[in-house]
């Protein structure tokens, strides 16, 4: 008993002590969060002192730090980081300060920090990511980038700890060599209010919701729509003739776009596609359809399936079904991007890589080896005609440090246009491109990710290889680039290299709220799409139950529409998007400028109607003929394919032209139990819930063809 007394009576003379060691600052903080939020007690992480914060620091890399008293503020202390130049990577020059307590895993942290820039020379915002992290691993907490202006501004970040963290454990930071720039920051703290609080009430408050640019009036947006018109459209000059070969004056012309040419796509996982393994008929019936009117996207990209150390280990689906997927997606007029070849990292190529990392001949032949086969492999040969050759060689090093100093690899790096000059050899038709990222994030044409892309890009040039085209991820943290810079990026990578540009992994960061995402998105794909260099912009991933971060651009995990999703429609289907009705002049002629793109043609008359598909997607003169043989298409039930039937789980359905198409499935009552909009050749119809017996799918489209086909549903 006397000893529970004594150690209860120590605890409460150090509680008393931990709290008398709150400096005047963690006092004032603990009163607003309570005042604002209403946030009461916590645990301190860091020193609730600002001095002993400041000393405790440790900085590294081309900067000089110094204490500085602060006044006007409710903290009295702030460090100056003059950051002396800008480094190859953000993290060159950096800041932390570690853990004094534990945390345990599921804790609720709120991490608070004053944040300001005090550089003279610079006119732009300075720039640095904060992070918390685990020191040895680095993994994250969180990381955001963030642009802090001349003005104090106090920043709110939550955050779930992962895991347990011993004292010292647990890092909060910054990487500063985004630029020269002299950063000031002061009342750091880390609160942990364990789990007595709920955390989507904790506060959060980063400062991203604003641009330059952002604003409905800025002179950007004048400038793109007028790239926009000038690039993205053509003029389509028709001439209705009868059967003679004469004008038909006042005839009515449907001109309906199909498809864009400019390349708007995601990233999927094949395995969802057509009746492989994690078939998922809602995944597959979204990308198709985005808009409820049969729009989707037109291309896309393997996120998995065709890296390297996928394709042979069959992680991301096996070899028969990725080529399953891609066979699909071409019947479906979607174009595919290989991604990628070769991806030069321990772990991201097979693991005989690794094992072999001593022997330069066995890695060059295992390299070619691969290349040899995946390039001729059938189905994926004819229908992927464009690769990301090498991924993030930049930030990836493992094949170039093995090759270093050895015979014909003075760098490593030798190996890069060897791989460029091997895969054209194999197919000297393929698309080639040079992918890699913290291109457009950095924001600046001086930024270290794009001067060393750019860096490796010339010498891979140098040595004789070609780059058709350069691909830039696009990974959007959450501080946000101005389009103008966006713009600056761009029109740098054309004039340097002279190549198509893609977007080929855009998404961005969660601590976005969704109608600032949205804004974003939208301006960003603008400025994008109005850039002449440019030929397509891919997200990575569109739906949050198959996006690497949980947060992709489109649908939320129960596919419930985000707020990009309806900012991306209607730039895509509605403003960048031409359906009209015209009527021909005296001379059965009209004229029309139109996004570029596939377009089905149309007119009727005495009750004939003639359609026809034409590709504007240059300057087009042509004319539409209406024979007397000319009649709407007929379509008999024997044309349409429906396997396997009878069946038990998925039916499949072939058609045997491409069209908008209306499918409902009966029983045998007539009732009515399924009903889908689709606009392709082939679909796939889930029928594993419905009880045994004879059903009917009746297909009918908008020119009134129509047909049914018996179904037998088995157990």
């Amino acid at each position: 008993m006397k000893t529970k007394i004594t150690t209860l009576f120590i605890l409460l003379i150090m509680a008393t002590c931990v709290y008398a060691q709150n400096d005047a600052y963690h006092d004032a903080l603990l009163v607003q969060l309570q005042t604002d939020y209403g946030l009461a007690g916590g645990d301190w992480i860091l020193t609730p002192d600002e001095v002993t914060n400041a000393t405790n620091a440790i900085s590294y890399g081309n900067q000089v730090v110094t204490q500085v008293p602060v006044s006007g503020q409710v903290f009295t202390q702030a460090l100056n980081l003059d950051i002396g130049g800008m480094g190859t990577n953000p993290w060159d020059a950096g800041y932390y300060n570690e853990s004094i307590n534990t945390v345990q895993q599921g804790d609720r942290v709120l991490t608070v920090v004053w944040l300001r820039t005090a550089s003279t020379a610079l006119a732009a915002p300075g720039k640095i990511n904060m992070f918390v992290e685990r020191p040895v691993t680095y993994d994250k907490e969180f990381i955001i980038t963030t642009n802090p202006t001349a003005q104090w501004q106090q920043y709110l970040i939550p955050f779930e700890a992962s895991g347990d963290f011993m004292p010292a454990e647990m890092r909060i930071g910054f990487h500063l060599a985004f630029q020269e720039q002299v950063i000031e920051f002061g009342g750091l703290a880390l609160i942990n209010y364990g789990t007595s609080v709920v955390f989507e009430d904790l506060p959060q408050e980063l400062h991203n919701d604003y641009y330059p640019g952002i604003e409905p009036n800025a002179p950007w947006r004048v400038a793109a729509a007028d790239r926009i018109e000038q690039n993205r459209k053509a003029d389509l000059q028709l001439q209705v003739l009868d059967a003679t070969g004469a004008p038909i004056p006042n005839a009515s012309v449907e001109i309906e776009m199909v498809r864009h040419l400019y390349a708007f796509g995601t990233a999927v996982d094949t395995r969802k596609l057509a009746n492989n393994s994690g078939f998922d008929q809602t995944y597959q019936d979204n990308l198709l359809d985005l808009d409820g009117e049969g729009h989707g996207f037109n291309w896309v990209v393997t996120e998995n399936a065709l890296k390297w150390d996928a394709w042979e280990e069959g992680w991301a689906g096996t070899q028969a079904e990725t080529v399953n997927a891609i066979q699909w997606l071409a019947d479906n007029k979607i174009k595919v991007r290989g991604h990628a070849l070769v991806w030069p990292g321990w772990d991201l190529m097979p693991d005989d890589m690794q094992t072999n990392a001593g022997d330069p001949a066995y890695l060059t032949n295992r390299i070619n080896e691969h290349l040899n086969e995946i390039l001729n492999t059938p189905g994926i040969k004819d229908n992927v005609r464009e690769w990301d050759v090498l991924n993030e060689i930049v930030h990836v090093t493992d094949l170039e440090n093995a090759l270093q100093g050895t015979t014909g690899y003075p760098t490593g790096r030798e190996v890069y246009p060897e791989i460029f000059n091997t895969t054209l050899q194999q197919d000297p038709d393929l698309i080639t491109y040079l992918n890699d990222y913290s291109i457009l994030s950095d924001g600046s044409v001086n930024g270290g990710g794009y001067t060393g892309f750019k860096t490796m890009a010339q010498e891979i040039i140098d040595a004789g290889a070609t780059i058709d085209g350069v691909g830039l991820q696009a990974h959007m943290g959450s501080a946000l680039i101005s389009p103008d810079s966006l713009y600056a990026i761009l029109e740098d990578c054309y004039q340097t290299f002279g190549t198509t540009i893609k977007v080929t992994e855009y998404d961005q960061s969660d601590l976005l709220e969704d109608p600032m995402a949205a804004q974003y998105t939208g301006d960003f794909v603008t400025m994008i799409f109005s850039h002449p260099a440019t030929s397509g912009f891919l997200m990575w991933g569109f739906w949050d139950g198959a996006h690497w971060l949980n947060n992709a651009p489109l649908y939320d995990d129960d596919w419930t529409p985000k707020a990009t999703h309806t900012t991306f429609t209607d730039l895509l289907f509605n403003q960048w998007w031409t359906n009209e009705t015209m009527t021909t002049d005296v001379n059965g002629n009209l004229t029309i400028r139109g996004f570029k793109g596939d377009y089905k043609i149309k007119t009727t008359l005495d009750g004939t109607t003639i359609t026809a598909d034409l590709e504007l997607h240059n300057n087009v003169d042509t004319t539409l003929q209406l024979l007397p043989t000319a009649i709407i298409s007929v379509l008999g039930p024997e044309d349409v394919e429906l396997f396997p039937n009878p069946v038990s789980d998925i039916l499949s359905l072939k058609m045997p032209y491409q069209d908008k198409w209306l499918a409902s499935i009966t029983d045998e009552a007539g009732r009515v139990v399924y009903t889908h909009k689709f606009n392709s050749m082939t679909q796939f119809f889930d029928v594993s819930k419905y009880p045994a017996g004879i059903y009917y799918l009746n297909l009918r489209n908008e020119e009134g063809v129509e047909v049914t086909k018996k179904i037998a549903v088995i157990r």
